[in-house]
């Protein structure tokens, strides 16, 4: 069934319901009165069926009595609307119900949320945000919901102070005299966005300089989220910064042992934190361990190119063939042709090119939420907007 005919039928049942539940709910009527509404309803279906839906939709709203019982319809033609990406008339129906005083306190902040989510749709985010800051500050129910938009609101336009706030209000309070009590999946990615928001900060202090401000936003961010591998590598780089290399790697170490998929994240910063030493033979011993304990593409091929220093071409090259045939990837399987020195006729050049061409084509990072997949490591999902859910791609194609 297409989804055009769907479409038609849910709006036909969404009108008789309407219809039927106006009819009998109403008080009686004069007969010509009754005449007169039904023939609106009529006119409604005959704009449904000449597939001129927005007009068919309004043509019921201003008929249709609004009270407790047909409020769902209503509320059900408006989501309607938006969902379609007809964000006026959805604007319409919702100011229309709340121009109705009829309705109960409740009911009105539902519509009030309702009309909030057909502002953010439209882009309206000050109107938007009124909306929100009502219904937070009147309404129990509708509360969390209310501040969840908000919290969306600011993290779009990047106000990461104002984000952090309105996250916190979304956790429960916390007392030191109280067992905590284990986070429920909704509070886990509150705490998620609130760890990233700490490294958006985090992230223009350090490149100003101001270590030790930028210190302070990426403890609060790993305070929030220790598995947060973003807020682990920022805080390398500030250690860094403050000429600790060790604390650097300490850092880069505990983000192998939690989250090893983001080893070949962890590699720049790692090497950079070990040229403080100026011991390569200690770099190569480090390098050679955690290949050998996350099975890294990227160490392995970093490890030959230091043994090739130390150790000579065949040593290394033999070190870079046993792990490729151990677990054959396209990343070492690219390396040892680029080091093989035997023989460099059109079949191998050509091989080169295709292993070339397959790793440019295969996304390097995928999303374990929603599967999105690209060449580019986002920590906000472009796809479904969730913090820290794109990770290395580990496998033949993978690191």
């Amino acid at each position: 069934m297409s989804a055009e005919l769907l479409q038609f039928l849910f709006i036909l049942f969404a009108v008789a319901c309407g219809w039927l539940l106006g009819y009998w709910y109403r008080p009686k009527q004069k007969s010509s009165s009754i005449d007169d509404n039904a023939s609106s309803y009529y006119k409604g279906l005959n704009y449904l069926l000449s597939e001129q839906a927005g007009a068919a939709v309004m043509t019921v709203i201003n008929e249709l009595p609004v009270n407790i019982e047909t409020l769902p319809t209503h509320l059900a033609l408006g989501n309607l609307m938006r969902s379609k990406g007809e964000v006026d008339g959805a604007i319409r129906i919702h100011q229309n119900l709340l121009s109705r005083p009829s309705l109960p306190k409740d009911k009105l902040y539902q519509v009030h949320l309702e009309l909030a989510r057909d502002y953010i749709s439209a882009g309206l985010l000050d109107r938007a945000e009124r909306l929100l800051r009502d219904v937070v500050d009147e309404s129990t129910i509708y509360r969390m919901d209310a501040l969840a938009h908000l919290q969306n609101i600011y993290q779009s336009e990047k106000e990461w102070d104002q984000a952090i706030a309105i996250a916190r209000l979304r956790l429960p309070q916390r007392h030191w005299l109280k067992k905590q009590a284990t986070p429920t999946a909704d509070e886990r990615a509150v705490e998620c966005a609130l760890s990233h928001y700490y490294c958006e900060k985090a992230q223009p202090l350090l490149a100003a300089h101001n270590i030790k401000s930028a210190s302070k936003e990426l403890e609060m961010a790993r305070r929030y989220d220790s598995s947060n591998v973003r807020a682990y590598l920022l805080s390398a780089d500030v250690a860094i910064s403050q000429k600790k290399p060790q604390q650097a790697l300490d850092l880069l170490h505990t983000v192998i042992e939690r989250q090893p998929a983001y080893a070949s994240e962890v590699l720049p910063i790692f090497r950079k934190a070990f040229s403080g030493f100026g011991d390569r033979s200690a770099y190569l011993d480090a390098l050679q361990r955690i290949a050998v304990q996350v099975n890294s593409a990227a160490f392995i091929i970093e490890a030959t190119v230091i043994m090739a220093e130390r150790d000579g071409y065949d040593k290394a090259l033999s070190y870079l063939c046993d792990a490729a045939m151990q677990r054959p990837t396209l990343a070492l399987l690219s390396a040892v042709i680029d080091r093989s020195e035997e023989d460099r006729g059109p079949s191998v050049v050509l091989v080169r090119q295709l292993l070339d061409q397959l790793k440019f084509e295969r996304p390097t990072y995928r999303c374990r939420h929603c599967g999105f997949s690209g060449q580019k490591l986002h920590w906000l999902c472009p796809s479904c907007e969730q913090w820290g859910t794109i990770a290395p791609i580990r496998g033949i194609q993978g690191d």
